[in-house]
């Protein structure tokens, strides 16, 4: 085989054939091309330059370069001025109320008293599972009634049945006011609900 091969600066190609004709190509770092002259491959482009020497610092500088970025943060932070923290003072305990004296005396509980209290737990567990089972039933006996009542109606009319089942959107929202622990107070909406006080709390900036 003909090997031809041209180099021009950093320009460097190659190619493989028997006289074939060279275009002008774009200048890259490397260029070559195996298994014809067709088929061309670019290297990759390296922007490299010589390492550079290493400057010896003298360790005084460095500590001393490094003493005035610290001392010129410390003017900034001075004209800036020391942020106020907010205190937490939900986080603070009044020592009064750590005093050992101040626990109170849990009184023992005798061997009949914890037994009475389990078969007490266990009856209260049967009552609230009977209860349970037997709203479900009913719950169940209403839908089937509901649906054999239908069934029933739309054999004697299509028009009632359609109107029994629209959706009747006048019950909701529902509001109701039910019976309350204690009897309503006259004018109570007109008074503040936390009633007159003077608020002290600390506000910062």
């Amino acid at each position: 085989m003909d090997f031809c091969t041209l180099n021009t600066g950093k320009l460097a190609w190659r190619s493989a054939g028997y006289g074939r004709v060279f275009q002008q190509f774009q200048p890259t770092r490397g260029f070559f091309t195996r298994y014809g002259g067709l088929s061309f491959q670019v290297t990759q482009n390296l922007g490299a330059e010589p390492p550079k020497k290493k400057k010896k610092i003298d360790p005084k500088q460095e500590q001393l370069r490094q003493h005035r970025y610290i001392k010129r943060l410390r003017k900034l932070q001075y004209k800036m001025g020391k942020a106020e923290l907010k205190p937490i003072d939900e986080l603070k305990i009044d020592r009064s109320l750590l005093d050992a004296s101040r626990k109170r005396a849990v009184p023992e509980i005798s061997e009949e008293e914890q037994e009475k209290r389990a078969l007490l737990q266990k009856e209260w567990s049967k009552y609230r599972f009977d209860q349970h089972v037997k709203e479900t039933r009913l719950i169940e006996d209403f839908l089937k009634s509901q649906e054999k009542a239908l069934k029933e109606l739309r054999s004697e009319s299509e028009e009632l049945y359609q109107q029994a089942i629209k959706v009747d959107n006048s019950l909701f929202p529902y509001e109701a006011i039910g019976p309350t622990y204690t009897p309503p107070i006259k004018d109570f909406e007109k008074t503040s609900l936390d009633g007159e006080y003077i608020d002290l709390t600390r506000q910062y900036k």
